[in-house]
């Protein structure tokens, strides 16, 4: 029988943590760059820039 590594991994509660924590910065600068880029595009096309 094979060892699961991420099982053994995430025994550690600290280890969750911070997966949780970069996991959770991630997705709000993934959000932040989407909606600048979404503001620009939108200012592009009405031709401020």
């Amino acid at each position: 029988m094979q060892r699961d590594p991420i099982k053994q991994y995430f025994r550690d509660p600290d280890k969750k943590a911070k997966l949780f924590v970069a996991m959770q910065l991630g997705m709000i600068a993934s959000t932040i760059l989407i909606t600048i880029g979404t503001i620009i595009f939108i200012l592009k096309l009405v031709g401020v820039f």
